[in-house]
């Protein structure tokens, strides 16, 4: 595994702070090890060494352990409508020509949410999308990108990622909900049918990306919720709402120079 720092910010003047984003690009045999210890890989590459390349990123990483979880008996539904979900693959799929960017952008309209990711620019072969619809695939109301992991056993059996994401896309021990945008209030819900989907493929656990501030407050609903400390994965639920709606709080570089580690 090698370490990439990326100094982002810092103040020495009146504050003593150092803003660094812990990156690492790791060899293949150790994916499901970092995986395991709270990394998750970057939707983006990054350029290194003279090209771009996937990069795996710390942070307060949430998952739900999928034997734990049960899934609702009620119907996935708004407004009285049954939400139905597909998968697309973006090597059978042009992504741009489903509509999903309209989705996106209504969704940060929708939300308020700033605009500093756009889940398109940057496809691999770990990923694939859920889309969700009313009534036809003409009425959708919202999409998930979905990141998979493998085991090194199974990357070595089909010789590179390329192959086995053709080949076998859904041996993987791992997914990744990296985006939830939808332009009606559903991702409590569609994180159901998310897991639920995971789970009957066998995935050992499902991942939801970050969990920082208190739009991500409600991953903590889910049965199996974890969530990384940076040393471990804890289920203290209470501390990371905590954690999360301390995170919204702080709104000045000093608060955040002052700040106590947990």
């Amino acid at each position: 595994m090698l370490l990439i720092w990326n100094h982002s910010y810092g103040k020495q003047e009146q504050q003593d702070l150092v803003v660094c984003r812990p990156y690492a690009i790791p060899e293949s045999f150790e994916e499901a090890e970092m995986i395991d210890d709270g990394w998750l890989a970057l939707d983006r590459p990054v350029y290194h060494e003279g090209r771009l390349q996937e990069c795996f990123y710390q942070s307060r990483s949430t998952r739900i352990a999928l034997q734990k979880y049960r899934a609702p008996q009620k119907k996935a539904q708004w407004q009285g409508k049954t939400i139905q979900m597909m998968e697309i693959r973006p090597e059978q799929h042009n992504v741009e020509m489903t509509g999903l960017r309209s989705v996106y952008q209504k969704y940060i309209k929708r939300t308020g949410f700033s605009d500093i990711y756009d889940p398109f620019e940057h496809i691999s072969d770990r990923d694939t999308f859920l889309i969700y619809y009313l009534t036809d695939i003409s009425n959708i109301i919202g999409f998930s990108k979905i990141k998979r992991y493998w085991f090194q056993e199974e990357l070595l059996q089909f010789n590179n990622r390329k192959q086995l994401a053709r080949h076998s896309p859904d041996q993987c021990y791992a997914m990744e909900s990296v985006l939830h945008a939808n332009t009606v209030p559903i991702s409590k819900i569609t994180v159901d049918m998310e897991a639920t989907w995971a789970k009957k493929k066998g995935v050992s656990d499902f991942y939801l990306g970050s969990g920082y501030e208190k739009s991500s407050v409600y991953k903590s609903q889910y049965r199996g919720f974890e969530w990384w400390t940076g040393t471990q994965w804890s289920r203290d639920r209470k501390k990371y709402v905590q954690l999360c709606e301390r995170d919204s709080k702080l709104k000045k570089i000093s608060d955040l120079a002052n700040l106590q580690h947990p």
